[in-house]
């Protein structure tokens, strides 16, 4: 039986226009797909990633506070490669090459260049200190503080009785032997070394013997007789002489920070483009391919085997 209604069909209008309720096509239309968002790449958790930058600038302030600041960087690198691992994007897809791809860029990008560029700055800073003052870099003056707090303690310069041109005259001949002994040194390394002493460990072993000889010298006395203007006694001596040594390796460390901030980007622009892209990929994908050769003719001398038997089954039985 037909069933046909004679009722026109309702007809709803607003403001003039007659509005068309389709479910079918509201659920064809194309549901905007929301932007996958790496977690780990969000703040703060992304800061965690920056604290070794943080360990090696202050490396020289306070080592051993420089070391905890490796661990929650080391915590975040493992965290990192594992979800690269087990996820692609926001689906759950296992893959160890990308968990290799990007073990390489955090030992690159976050561990390997950050230090090599924060001990240039430390040891750039450290050079630029020979255009002001002085004229002697940052680790020449820190150097021979250090020789001052040693021998003052060493021979307790600052002790009753003790005649004051006597204790000037000895603390010369000893830095003099000092310097001598410094410059001795250092003619003795060869090229590499040099650069590897001026670029990546801050001039330690060239700041003395590559300072000017009167200006170094000079520098030394001032500040020892300095110390025996103004110091009552050793104790008060010593911790004059490390405020001035915090003071100049707080100079180095901002120097680091400075190297770190400008060199950031560029580093991890660099290790994507050229280490991943140009170098780790390819040679991944080389190795996959010669593997995939080498079970290929696994299996055709396995299907080449199994060919013989059936033809000497075969030859047997005729």
């Amino acid at each position: 039986m037909r069933i046909t209604s004679t009722v026109p069909a309702l007809s709803f209008k607003a403001n003039g226009q007659d509005i068309n309720f389709d479910a079918l096509e509201q659920s064809k239309k194309p549901k905007k797909e929301k932007k996958y968002v790496d977690p780990l790449a969000n703040w703060p958790i992304r800061g965690l990633g920056y604290t070794n930058d943080i360990g090696i600038a202050i490396n020289e302030l306070a080592p051993a506070t420089a070391r905890l600041f490796w661990v929650p960087a080391l915590m975040y690198f493992g965290a990192d490669i594992y979800d690269k691992y087990k996820n692609k994007g926001d689906k759950y897809k296992p893959n160890a090459q990308r968990a290799f791809n990007q073990a390489v860029f955090q030992a690159c990008a976050s561990i390997l260049f950050p230090a090599i560029f924060g001990h240039i700055g430390m040891s750039a800073f450290s050079q630029l200190d020979k255009y002001k003052g002085q004229k002697l870099s940052t680790n020449a003056k820190e150097q021979t503080l250090r020789f001052i707090k040693g021998h003052s303690a060493l021979n307790d310069v600052l002790a009753e009785g003790r005649d004051k041109d006597e204790t000037i005259e000895e603390f010369t001949k000893n830095f003099n032997k000092y310097v001598t002994s410094k410059q001795k040194r250092y003619k003795r390394q060869n090229f590499l070394v040099k650069i590897y002493d001026k670029l990546l460990c801050n001039c330690k072993r060239g700041a003395i013997a590559n300072s000017n000889e009167e200006r170094i010298k000079n520098f030394a006395k001032t500040q020892f007789v300095n110390l025996l203007d103004t110091c009552k006694d050793t104790e008060a001596a010593q911790k004059i002489l490390d405020k001035k040594i915090f003071k100049l390796k707080a100079w180095k460390s901002a120097g680091a920070f400075t190297a770190i901030i400008l060199t950031a980007q560029a580093i991890d622009k660099f290790v994507e483009t050229i280490i991943i892209n140009k170098f780790v990929k390819p040679q991944i994908a080389k190795i996959s391919s010669t593997s995939l050769k080498i079970s290929d003719f696994g299996n055709r001398n396995k299907a080449s085997n199994s060919e013989t038997v059936e033809e000497v089954l075969r030859n047997f039985s005729q």
